[in-house]
């Protein structure tokens, strides 16, 4: 349920002139700035840290759209925008025309939660918002890439306040010289931005174990019960298949929090494991598991392709036994081929 503040933020009527976002407060019978045009260095050092060119980037809150300027002026593949003030949104709408590579999403962040696909890069700058702190942290667990750029909106000013920095190790920051007219939000000549580097699978990557690996295209072992594997069943290339069997391949186990699952249980692994998927009619070697999309294709050992139709991300603490082959070849498992251990893709 929403605070008070959020609710009246809501429903307010926004007052929008060159340089500032206003709305009148009733609960306390002031007028409060929403976003003011002197961020604008705040924001394009935002950008300049997270964002670069090809990425996939999540921007959530458009407010005056600095943010998202300086964000298209890197020259991101997708750029997808949250923005739920029903004030804003035309304003939004209106920036948005003529831009290819713009993904509006007309509602509250936190809302993707559900929806396919990750960040390079996320950057938080909202107003009002009673989802933030309770929920930043787990929702960009679930949708950032291997080493996904996070910065947000450093409210205290300073380092070291836990709650501003959502209880992350390992943030950096730099420091951008501001000259803020009084208001009621920051008043402050120098503007520290926070980075948060995230990879959701640090440990490394592997598949589940228990997951079964084919011997030959009818026989398969159970990774949990071998630690050495005499014969493998190998694919070099699905879009010109030869199955061969290898030897002596061996087996590592490591335990390791937040696993991939697709389709209800056909391939559950790490999301720095490597996979090989067929992507607009093209075979892939170059993607990780938490880079796979709804509509990619996996090959199957039978010679057949099977579409991704789900992809769930476990963000909970469970520590999970995962499963990685030392092997040059790309091989089965569940009966999907997997990419090899040192392909560069």
């Amino acid at each position: 349920m929403a605070t008070a503040i959020q609710q009246a933020y809501t429903e307010a009527s926004l007052t929008f002139t060159d340089d500032a976002i206003t709305w009148f407060n009733p609960i306390t019978n002031e007028t409060w700035e929403v976003m003011m045009g002197w961020e604008q260095p705040i924001m394009e050092k935002m950008a300049e840290l997270t964002v670069s060119a090809g990425d996939h980037v999540l921007e959530c809150g458009f407010g005056m759209g600095i943010l998202s300027d300086a964000i298209q002026a890197r020259n991101p593949a997708s750029h997808t925008i949250c923005e739920f003030h029903p004030d804003i949104i035309p304003k939004m709408r209106t920036w948005a025309e003529g831009k290819s590579n713009i993904i509006l999403h007309e509602d509250k962040w936190f809302t993707l939660i559900g929806a396919t696909g990750r960040y390079d890069a996320i950057l938080m700058d909202t107003y009002a918002d009673d989802d933030l702190h309770p929920k930043f942290n787990w929702f960009c667990r679930n949708k950032a890439k291997n080493d996904c750029k996070i910065s947000w909106w450093n409210w205290s000013g300073g380092t070291t306040d836990e709650y501003m920095r959502f209880y992350w190790d390992d943030i950096s920051f730099t420091d951008v010289t501001v000259d803020p007219p009084e208001n009621a939000y920051y008043n402050r000549t120098t503007y520290k931005v926070p980075l948060k580097i995230l990879s959701p699978n640090p440990t490394g990557y592997g598949v589940l174990q228990g997951t079964k690996i084919h011997i030959s295209t009818s026989e398969t072992k159970d990774i949990e019960k071998i630690g050495s594997i005499h014969n493998i069943l190998t694919c070099a290339d699905p879009s010109n298949p030869t199955l061969a069997t290898n030897q002596n391949t061996r087996c590592f186990n490591v335990k390791c929090k937040g696993v991939y699952t697709i389709n209800d249980g056909l391939l559950i692994a790490t999301g720095t494991q490597p996979m090989i998927i067929k992507r607009d009619g093209s075979w892939l070697s170059n993607k990780q598991m938490s880079e796979l999309v709804v509509g990619d294709k996996l090959y199957k050992v039978d010679n057949t392709e099977v579409e991704i139709t789900k992809i769930e991300f476990d963000s909970s603490d469970t520590k999970h036994v995962v499963s990685k082959l030392e092997i040059n070849h790309n091989y089965f498992a569940n009966d999907i081929l997997i990419r090899k251990e040192d392909d560069d893709g």
